[in-house]
């Protein structure tokens, strides 16, 4: 099975539009639709949405969307999943019914959360009707061309592409590496002692787990096109009240910058920059420890080389009790 990348991520939670509005008015996301009492949003990059947000009785991430390449993929993917016993199939194959439609099929993964596989899902210019700007056309606030920018009057200054990677925090770590890396054809990028960093495409990772006592989200990681948005984001999340929680800094792993806050409602997310591109043929996973950290820019916060206790708290997150179980439409 071969994944070509991250489509989004799932998220619930019990007031919906409010935790919308921070990721429409302060993040920099856009919205595209809503289904009943979900909101869906979107990056500049061409997915139709990153991110879903579904009612819930608690924040959790309720799962991620991955994709493949054509129908026939998702088949072959239904075809050799339904051999394996130790992967249930929860719905499909078969047309979705969400915005953006397409063709896939979910499976259940360790911690009760669904993974969409999915192809043929419709493109980003169908998600806003009307539209004459491509992302890689339009500018931002202060006119400087950016490809992947969006300057809209009065809204946020920066505005991701895309849904970099999720990580997730599990108690079944290593059932859960063997869904993604055995099952899904993810491999394995780098690897500290307590995360492991699993890679789809050319992108360092798009998923990574984290050895954790419970189910949570870690954090979810959405990129910008450069640096420089990274820290201009991290002073338009100050000048919000939203202090940073870890960052500016660049990851060892992945070689990506980052800056990381604490959204309304206590989940972990982070703006991301020049994540390293990896080939398969060039791959060479390292496992790596404390003292391999080091500062490679003259931007970056010396305290940033490794999160503070209490931010690693925030990133262990709150328990997921909920059942998720069927997915709304």
């Amino acid at each position: 099975m071969r994944i070509t990348h991250l489509r989004g991520v799932e998220l619930t939670d019990p007031a919906p539009e409010r935790i919308a509005g921070f990721y429409e008015q302060i993040w920099g996301l856009t919205r595209v639709d809503a289904a009943g009492p979900s909101v869906y949003l979107r990056g500049t990059g061409p997915e139709y949405h990153i991110l879903a947000i579904h009612p819930g009785e608690q924040a959790t991430v309720r799962g991620y969307r991955l994709g493949l390449a054509d129908r026939a993929a998702v088949d072959r993917a239904a075809e050799e999943l339904a051999a394996r016993p130790d992967t249930r199939i929860v719905a499909g194959p078969g047309a979705l019914e969400g915005p953006g439609g397409g063709y896939g099929l979910r499976i259940a993964d360790p911690d009760g959360r669904e993974i969409e596989l999915s192809a043929e899902v419709a493109p980003a210019a169908a998600a806003l009707p009307g539209s004459t700007t491509s992302p890689a056309d339009v500018v931002r606030a202060d006119d400087v061309s950016v490809a992947g920018s969006v300057a809209t009057a009065g809204g946020p200054p920066i505005r991701p592409a895309k849904v970099s990677h999720v990580v997730l925090n599990s108690p079944n770590a290593e059932d859960y590496l063997g869904l993604l890396i055995e099952v899904l054809g993810f491999r394995v990028a780098d690897e500290t002692e307590h995360m492991v960093f699993c890679k789809c495409n050319l992108d360092h990772h798009s998923v990574a787990i984290a050895r954790a006592p419970h189910a949570s989200l870690n954090h979810v990681a959405f990129e910008v096109p450069t640096v420089d948005d990274v820290l201009s984001g991290i002073e338009h999340m100050g000048a919000h009240g939203f202090e940073t929680l870890w960052g500016p800094g660049r990851h060892p792993q992945g070689m990506n910058a980052f800056g990381y806050f604490l959204a309304p409602n206590g989940q972990v997310v982070e703006y991301t920059a020049e994540v390293e591109q990896i080939p398969d043929g060039e791959l060479a996973p390292r496992f790596w420890v404390p003292e391999d950290y080091e500062v490679y820019d003259d931007w970056v916060d010396i305290s940033s080389l490794r999160p503070t206790p209490e931010t690693r708290t925030l990133m262990r997150g709150v328990p997921e009790v909920t059942v998720h179980g069927e997915w709304q439409q």
